[in-house]
């Protein structure tokens, strides 16, 4: 499926991004209940192979409609149903960011299969000055930011913006009980393809652990959020070492395995023998920079 002019009038309405270059849109079209649903950019390159959605495919039978059409009737008829997403959104300015008025934007959401995902986040960050508590409305902006990235975007681009995201709001609301939600989307979305995951979350507890604040309660919570990462790190490092003992050399997903763990040489030539594409070719090139620097760091030790 090439970006049609259906796709393309839709992108035009809600925040989807058909070449997966732009940030925070940012969304392709990939979506993970899908069915073998293909996307490729405009020069031809697969950007995603997803399986196709139960609903989708009920669609093309009724109508007998192309995956274009059919996915822009199903997010249409999300879109029109009552209440429309201007609506909510009003209600949760309103409500002053109430968890009802919050609940009706995810429900609509869902009504729209995820698309509009990154649209709603970067609402709930404009809106929190305008709700009784402004932290817990960024935190869920991030939230809604990570949940799209995770279920639509393959883009080196919005995964960093997501880290900063994180990064920020800790710096900003060092002591808000959010920040301890924020540590799954971080080590699992925003460094999914990362490099030594190891290394880098060391990297964040250091740097949470030493930030500089008057508050004790800050303090004790930098503390515990590091120790939390720390903490899920190490489980998704052994995650990753099990999923890596039953995988076949040439498994898909691999080498992003290899990455995660940190495992340089490894890495290297699993790169070697592969051939990049499309919107993975500034992750991989990330890997080319990272590995090397690893390999040469120990061998001075």
């Amino acid at each position: 499926m090439l970006p049609s002019k259906e796709l393309r009038d839709l992108s035009k309405r809600v925040d989807i991004c058909l070449s997966g270059k732009t940030v925070p849109k940012g969304c392709d079209i990939r979506f993970r209940q899908f069915f073998w649903l293909m996307v490729f950019d405009d020069r031809g390159e697969l950007l995603t192979a997803c399986r196709l959605s139960d609903r989708l495919t009920e669609e093309r039978k009724m109508f007998g409609t192309t995956l274009p059409e059919s996915l822009v009737s199903i997010v249409e008829k999300g879109l029109k149903a009552g209440p429309s997403l201007e609506q909510l959104e009003r209600r949760y300015i309103a409500e002053h960011g109430s968890n009802e008025a919050l609940d009706g934007l995810r429900k609509k959401i869902k009504a729209m299969e995820g698309v509009a995902q990154m649209r709603v986040a970067a609402f709930l960050a404009r809106a929190a000055p305008s709700t009784a508590d402004p932290a817990l409305s960024r935190a869920n902006g991030i939230l809604m930011e990570a949940a799209a990235c995770n279920r639509q975007v393959i883009n080196h681009a919005a995964y960093a913006k997501l880290a900063k995201s994180i990064e920020g709001f800790v710096e900003d609301h060092p002591d808000h009980p959010s920040c301890g939600d924020l540590v799954k989307p971080l080590a699992n979305v925003a460094l999914k393809y990362a490099f030594d995951l190891p290394a880098r979350c060391k990297v964040y507890a250091k740097t949470w652990t030493s930030m500089k604040t008057d508050s004790a309660k800050a303090v004790e919570g930098l503390r515990k959020l590091s120790q939390q990462l720390l903490v899920h790190c190490d489980a998704e490092v052994t995650r990753a070492a099990t999923a890596l003992r039953t995988m076949k050399p040439n498994a898909y997903g691999r080498i992003r395995l290899l990455a995660r763990l940190g495992r340089a040489q490894e890495t290297l030539d699993g790169l070697a023998a592969t051939k990049t594409f499309g919107v993975m070719r500034p992750i991989h090139a990330d890997w080319r920079k990272a590995a090397p620097a690893k390999l040469q760091e120990a061998s001075k030790k």
